[in-house]
């Protein structure tokens, strides 16, 4: 049995309850159900396409979201190990649409996924996770997803399970090959918002991936970017003068600051290179994000090689910016950054998402953080909040990045 992780939908503005509908599709991992016909308003009717396997649902007229399991025509007995009688949620996210059944003691006996119709569902093109640039090609059971690592190929396969649904199950190639999703039981392609994203998900339906469409064949390039999204913005340094980080360089006090990100095997370090002879800082520099801005500390490494050594000495950037700190967070997909991030910062930043939106906090530390932010003006009350889907998808995220 599995059991729910309340984490994804905790809150109203996470899983909006909604009703089934006429033809919509549920796959359980082996069968694809379709909705046949709702009966007197409530009675949900669906089958497999030969119509030998059937499953009816009973909504509550009190709450929608909630049903029931009925008899059916043909089943003598109830599927998945439940009862009849047993309760049903319907769970609507932007990014995800299921069906729970609940067995004994409220555990969960079955999770059939939502399958939307979507042209062209299959993967093609150019993909990126925030480490890897994956090319996706058509083959005979889906679609193949392989990137080259330091001399290691990626790959896996995309199956969709429905020709026109947008709904995957994510294995692996060839076993000499790194599946990195190899956790992920199904992934979803979701066109929205301007977004075309895949996200994976595991057995407990936890997003713990995604990858987004790209023009950019360069990893490297988009490594870079992403993680300059962490670091960027406005500044004050422990002497009082301004500092600006920008995407290819800053400056300070008024000054041009040129520097380069390091990298390794097109992967960043999390170290700036100065140069020799910058305004403010100079050599290679750990650039760590703060709540509250940035420290930095120059480090020792030896050339060519990935480790680094820090010093003692280190700087203190304290952010003056007029929005968020942490405003990237609704506009970058935050892949490939997290694991740079201590739990407490993650926790800062998943919270950021919300406070933009006016989310009223009961912890007395981040209350105190956010209240103290001078763009954080404090919403009526928190049903009303509604993310965005990439804010959506970041705050899950973030979510997965702090249980590892």
């Amino acid at each position: 049995m599995l059991t729910i992780l309340m984490m994804l939908f905790c809150g109203q503005f996470f899983a909006n309850a909604q009703a089934i509908e006429a033809g919509d599709r549920f796959w359980d991992g082996s069968t694809l159900f379709t909705v046949r016909e709702i009966r007197m308003g409530n009675i949900v009717y669906m089958t497999d396409a030969i119509g030998d396997l059937e499953l009816t649902l009973e909504a509550w007229p009190e709450k929608k979201g909630k049903y029931t399991l009925r008899p059916s025509r043909n089943a003598e007995e109830a599927p998945y190990g439940a009862d009849f009688g047993t309760h049903i949620d319907y769970i609507s996210q932007p990014d995800n649409k299921y069906l729970i059944i609940y067995g004994d003691n409220d555990t969960v006996a079955q999770v059939l996924y939502q399958v939307q119709p979507m042209q062209d569902s299959s993967p093609s093109g150019l993909w990126y996770n925030g480490a890897l640039v994956y090319s996706a090609s058509a083959s005979e059971n889906g679609s193949v997803l392989n990137a080259m690592a330091e001399g290691e190929e990626h790959e896996f396969l995309l199956a969709p399970v429905a020709a026109d649904g947008d709904l995957f199950e994510v294995s692996s190639s060839l076993e000499v090959f790194v599946n990195e999703y190899e956790d992920a039981l199904y992934a979803r392609r979701i066109r929205q918002d301007g977004l075309d994203v895949i996200c994976f998900y595991n057995k407990r339906n936890i997003l713990i991936g995604a990858m987004e469409l790209t023009q950019v064949e360069d990893a490297q390039e988009l490594n870079i970017q992403k993680w300059m999204a962490l670091l960027r913005g406005e500044y004050k340094s422990e002497g009082g003068k301004d500092v600006v980080i920008d995407d290819f360089g800053g400056s300070y006090n008024g000054r041009p600051m040129p520097f380069n990100a390091v990298t390794f095997n097109g992967m960043v370090t999390g170290v700036l290179d100065f140069g020799s002879d910058g305004p403010y800082l100079a050599g290679k520099v750990e650039a760590v994000p703060t709540p509250d801005g940035l420290q930095l500390t120059e480090v020792k490494m030896n050339e060519g090689e990935p480790w680094y050594e820090k010093t003692v000495s280190y700087f203190k950037l304290k952010w003056t910016g007029s929005g968020s700190r942490f405003d990237f967070t609704g506009k970058e997909l935050l892949t490939g950054v997290l694991h740079s991030c201590d739990k407490a910062l993650l926790r800062v930043m998943r919270n950021a998402i919300l406070a933009q939106h006016g989310y009223v906090f009961k912890s007395k530390d981040l209350k105190a953080y956010f209240e103290a932010q001078p763009w954080y003006k404090p919403a009526p009350g928190n049903a009303g909040i509604e993310l965005s889907l990439l804010e959506h998808l970041n705050l899950q995220l973030i979510q997965a990045a702090e249980k590892e």
